[in-house]
């Protein structure tokens, strides 16, 4: 690993002159247009090649669990930006499995809601740029990071020490049952016929950064159908992929965004070599499954993403600067993109000519589109994810199309602010930098009551 660095570059020279220092590689171009393609996924045509990746706002309607007016302004914001695939964030299947207390969940009685958000952000879309955009959400669980009120309330799969230990619990701590699983796993085939109803083209399985569904696939050490076995881990995901496409109306998708690394020692994790204790990477279970979840639930697009955000964010988000209290990340941000490309990259090859939906590359800045085209016109992905730099700057994907460039001064600063509010638990979430006339107070609200109780 490389030391630690900040972001100190201005040119796409100056980037490879960095990355040829550190010995790695990324493609690059300055055929911004591929970024502008239309491509066909399924039965819709994506109007371009750039993804609104899921990013949680945590500002719903504590009672009601719906989208509240900031939820629509940030999604009108994401469509008028130009983002041809709008991946809204996580809606929960039960109220125990938010992870805040103002996560969003549908119901029969907040749909019309829901119903509306989804309209208006396709109409922001059709206003600005004329064209119609394609809508996935995330159905999810919080599993063992469940606080539905603002502390931990964690629902096991499987007992993991190192993750017990951040939750505080012991191994004494029941697992849910299998029959628990099995009625989650109808409630989530439910939820995703009621977000077939809300308008959504795409249902999303979310199985990553550790919550429920991901956890089931470490889940070596359990016993039962959903544990042990490769069959067993991968049950449920799969049962509730297939579930959803027999009942999904047409032209209504199932999806996922698989991760392809949990990364706790075997036998508590995923995508590791199969050797007590280890933590080599192996990615021949999350290919597998890949192959297999999108065959099964005939999926016509896939997402993916990798590593626990809560103790390893460098490895899905690098950044120049961490949350409160947490150390420096042990390598260089341009491994941690590098490294994300090209794992993605396998899961490309593995399952095309599915379109896969990149991400991580925030961190670049102004630069992040030259990559981008060259990630496009080598063939490692199909689509380009913007996470963070949504919240920040919703409209790169309008300024890259129409003036080939991004402006330095509106992007993302990779600073983890965001990441910050998210931790404390007080604020809705945004950028405090570039949004500031709303997220300034909602950081300082929880920042405040984190010192208050003696935390960093």
């Amino acid at each position: 690993m490389a030391d630690f660095s900040r972001f100190n570059l201005k040119t796409a020279n100056d980037l490879k002159k960095e990355l040829d220092r550190l010995n790695l590689y990324l493609p690059m171009s300055d055929n911004y247009s591929l970024l502008g393609q239309a491509l066909k996924i399924g039965s819709f045509t994506l109007p371009n090649r750039f993804v609104a990746q899921p990013m949680e706002g945590i500002d719903g309607n504590e009672e009601t669990f719906a989208p509240s007016d900031l939820t629509f302004r940030r999604y009108k914001r994401f469509a008028e930006g130009g983002s041809g695939l709008i991946w809204f964030e996580a809606a929960v299947v039960e109220p125990e499995g938010r992870s805040n207390p103002r996560q969003l969940i549908l119901t029969e009685e907040n749909l019309d809601l829901w119903k509306r958000l989804v309209e208006e952000t396709r109409e922001a879309a059709r206003k600005r740029w004329g064209h119609e955009i394609v809508t996935v959400i995330q159905l999810s669980h919080s599993g063992r990071w469940s606080k539905p009120q603002g502390k931990p309330q964690p629902v096991l799969i499987h007992h993991n020490p190192k993750l017990d230990k951040a939750v505080g619990v012991d191994e004494s701590y029941p697992l849910v049952s299998d029959q628990e699983l099995d009625r989650l796993r109808d409630l989530f085939i439910a939820k995703g016929e009621l977000a077939a109803r809300a308008g959504f083209d795409g249902i999303e399985m979310k199985a990553v950064h550790g919550y429920f569904t991901g956890e089931m696939l470490c889940a070596h050490t359990r016993e039962g159908r959903y544990g042990g076995s490769y069959e067993n881990r991968t049950r449920f995901v799969r049962d509730c992929t297939v579930g959803l496409k027999e009942r999904l109306p047409a032209p209504h998708f199932v999806t996922a965004r698989l991760t392809m690394l949990e990364p706790s020692p075997y036998p508590y994790g995923w995508g590791v070599k199969e050797e007590p204790g280890s933590l080599e990477p192996d990615l021949t279970e999350p290919l597998r499954f890949a192959k297999e979840l999108t065959r099964a639930g005939e999926m016509p697009v896939f997402n993916f993403s990798l590593g626990y955000p809560r103790f390893a964010p460098y490895m899905n988000r690098p950044f120049d600067n961490p949350i409160a209290g947490a150390p420096k990340p042990p390598e260089h941000p341009l491994e941690g993109i590098v490294r994300f490309q090209n794992v993605g990259r396998e899961l490309q090859k593995a399952i095309a000519p599915i379109p896969v939906a990149t991400a991580a590359l925030g961190w670049l800045r102004h630069l992040m589109p030259t990559v981008a085209a060259g990630l496009v016109e080598d063939n490692w992905f199909s689509l380009i994810g913007q996470g963070r730099q949504m919240f920040a700057y919703p409209e790169s994907p309008a300024d890259i199309m129409k003036n080939g460039t991004m402006a330095p001064k509106k992007c993302c600063l990779t600073c983890s602010l965001c990441s910050q509010i998210m931790k404390d638990v007080l604020g809705r979430n945004g950028c405090p930098i570039r949004d500031g006339e709303i997220y300034k107070e909602e950081l300082k609200k929880g920042r405040e009551a984190a010192r208050a109780k003696g935390l960093p």
